[in-house]
């Protein structure tokens, strides 16, 4: 009996041990397997979270281009504005300035040509063939109402003139020396100053020849009256009067005057006169 009872007893044990084993090693898998859930869980948490802070910084970049193209569509809508403001006061300049009785014109024979192609009957046209900075000043050459010629000082003294264009050096351009050309041409405007104290007075650059004329004379050429122009510039500087750069508006890309529109390389035809006066609207 008591053999049996031991028998029974193994038996129990025996099977009772890997029951517990079983159990023990569930528990520990089921842990496992648990953590792994839970570790899954907080990875598939984890990505939502980046794909929402990834979608939210998304939203945030596109935000902010959508700022800057809104601040950039204000400011090429302000810079729009202002150009059309700079657009609209230049064409309000050009429409505003006058050409009369109180405003004088100087110059050699393409002033002359300037005069008559625009129409500028009311101007003081005090404009000569072959004039030059020196004969300016003592020429007598303008004519009064009773046939007499004075110099053009003399007849500006009883004029209300308010603005003074000045174009000379052309014929000039074969003088020895040039700085008496300089001399000579502040001379002119002291004597203007004298006289006309409260007119404005303009220096207009020498328009350049077309590229044939500046390759064939020894003194109509562009080489030369750059030089010249340097002078002007110094006069306008020393005297205090203004500086028009008439030639920008008349040159080609390579700075010569068009072929097309002077018949000798120097005189210039009716549209260029038109655009030296419409340079002269907008620069005053």
């Amino acid at each position: 009996m008591k053999k049996k009872r031991k028998l029974r007893k193994d038996r129990v044990i025996s099977t009772f041990i890997p029951l517990v084993i079983i159990i023990i090693l569930g528990g520990i898998v089921s842990n496992k397997i648990s953590h792994k859930e839970e570790n899954i869980t907080n990875n598939i948490n984890q990505i939502t979270n980046q794909e929402q802070n990834d979608i939210v910084n998304g939203l945030k970049q596109v935000n902010s281009k959508s700022e800057i193209i809104e601040e950039n569509k204000k400011e090429e809508t302000s810079e729009t504005k202002e150009e059309s403001k700079s657009d609209e006061a230049i064409i309000n300049k050009s429409s505003n300035v006058k050409f009369d009785e109180t405003v004088a014109f100087i110059g050699d024979s393409r002033t002359q040509g300037f005069i008559m192609y625009n129409g500028l009957k009311d101007v003081q046209d005090y404009s000569y063939v072959g004039l030059m900075v020196d004969t300016a000043v003592s020429k007598k050459f303008v004519k009064t109402s009773n046939g007499e010629k004075i110099t053009l000082l003399e007849d500006m003294k009883g004029k209300n003139i308010k603005r003074v264009y000045i174009m000379l050096g052309v014929n000039e351009l074969g003088w020895s020396y040039p700085q008496v050309f300089k001399s000579k041409y502040k001379e002119l405007i002291k004597e203007i100053k004298k006289i006309k104290p409260n007119a404005q007075i303009y220096v207009q650059s020498i328009i350049p020849v077309t590229k044939s004329k500046d390759k064939s004379d020894k003194y109509f050429n562009n080489t030369r009256i750059e030089q010249y122009n340097k002078l002007v510039k110094e006069v306008a500087l020393e005297e205090n009067v203004e500086y028009l750069n008439v030639q920008s508006a008349l040159v080609n890309s390579e700075e010569y005057l068009p072929e097309e529109t002077s018949p000798d390389g120097i005189h210039i035809g009716k549209s260029y006169c038109e655009k030296w006066l419409e340079y002269l609207k907008n620069n005053w």
